[in-house]
């Protein structure tokens, strides 16, 4: 019952109770008064001495992941409370479950919510609702309790045996004459092993030979940057949800950046936006944790075409670097810059990310003949099919 119900029906006894002067109708119009009165009296004590908190298990997760959520309700008042309904809003792609309970006076309750990452992006959680009112539910009390909280739901992040980093086109590594404090392709010489030094880097063979613990020391190679082109030039981009081409492409480019990191290879980033958005190369969590926060948030609204950011960023590719491209594009003008990129001593692979649409004739021939001319340059590059999986990304390639 609402409270217009309630004065309603107050306000009817009591014309019924004057114009008709019976009493048990004056008995109940007062009874009706007292309880109204007496009820929006305990609800306004209803929310007194609660606080509710929430914690996030982790900052941070991965397409798929779950996440989870703790909450703690304290209750400093000396009185229990019948009944409260805890929610949270946020822009999380789907409903945060919320609770209802009951809690004693000087008492604290805690429970935890389990959320799955469904969509990746950024997502803030935020103000806790809580409510209540009386036992009768004709006055409503609510709260809101901000407590912002940010949640980074990163790309998938999937296996690539068949793929190898492609190598420098130079004969010779270009090296920067520094000792690196990480593993790279490059073994400078072995030393003496001293405490702190990780145990995967002992050279079993030399230290046999010299009866000592040895040490392998790396060098810089500046020829082992790797730029990845990620083209969201909105023209090509197609579907939608975990089957759509841009979803597909971020999950190629973040286990490429995972790879590669792993081994020890600096990375960097190309996007077409209104115009190119670099991310320059770097090695290390530092830079995988920057390019993951760009991959959640990025979508397919560019209007670059990707050749003319192929043309735009060229300059900036060292010579000796790779370069991986990432497309769901089907016009061949993008064919020639990236064969540009192999002349320029620039070792160049490419994945063409195929339409979750049903192809007709002419998309089917533009995507041949993009494949082809691929081919013609020398370019390695594997087609990538709705139906197809990422953790074979490169089968065929790698099988010639």
């Amino acid at each position: 019952m609402r409270p217009w119900h309630f004065a309603l029906l107050w306000l009817a006894l009591f014309v019924a109770a004057v114009a008709s002067g019976v009493d048990l109708l004056s008995y109940l119009a007062y009874l009706i008064l007292f309880v109204g009165g007496a009820m929006w009296l305990v609800s306004r004590q209803t929310l007194e001495g609660l606080t509710v908190s929430r914690q996030i298990g982790q900052a941070y997760a991965h397409l798929g992941d779950t996440i989870e959520l703790r909450y703690e309700l304290r209750n400093a008042h000396r009185f229990g409370k019948l009944w409260l309904e805890i929610f949270e809003e946020s822009n999380w792609p789907e409903h945060l479950p919320g609770r209802v309970l009951s809690i004693a006076g000087s008492k604290d309750r805690k429970w935890k919510v389990l959320v799955k990452a469904l969509r990746r992006g950024r997502f803030e959680l935020g103000p806790i609702v809580m409510r209540s009112g009386d036992p009768f539910g004709l006055f409503a009390t609510e709260q809101r309790i901000d407590a912002p909280a940010l949640i980074l739901v990163y790309p998938k992040v999937e296996q690539l045996p068949r793929w190898q980093l492609p190598g420098s086109q130079l004969e010779g590594g270009v090296l920067t004459g520094q000792r690196s404090l990480q593993a790279t392709s490059m073994v400078m010489g072995i030393r003496e092993y001293r405490p702190g030094d990780a145990y995967n880097r002992i050279h079993w063979r030399s230290s046999a030979r010299h009866r000592a613990l040895q040490v392998k020391e790396f060098e810089l190679d500046k020829t082992a940057d790797m730029w990845i082109c990620l083209d969201v030039d909105s023209h090509w981009h197609r579907g939608e949800g975990e089957s759509a081409t841009i979803e597909r492409a971020v999950t190629v480019v973040a286990s490429v950046v995972a790879k590669a990191l792993r081994e020890h290879r600096s990375v960097g980033l190309v996007t077409s936006g209104g115009r190119a958005e670099i991310l320059r190369p770097d090695r290390g969590t530092k830079q995988f944790g920057k390019i993951m926060q760009f991959l959640a948030e990025v979508q397919a609204d560019g209007e670059l075409p990707l050749a003319e950011t192929l043309i735009e960023t060229t300059p900036r590719i060292r010579r000796g670097s790779s370069c991986l491209i990432v497309t769901p594009s089907l016009d061949r003008q993008w064919v020639r810059p990236a064969a540009t990129l192999r002349e320029f001593a620039i070792a160049t692979q490419a994945v063409v990310i195929g339409s979750p649409l049903v192809l007709d004739d002419r998309d089917r021939t533009r995507r041949n003949a993009v494949l082809g001319e691929l081919a013609v340059a020398g370019i390695p590059a594997a087609h990538l099919g709705v139906d197809d999986r990422v953790d074979e990304l490169f089968a065929q390639v790698a099988a010639a």
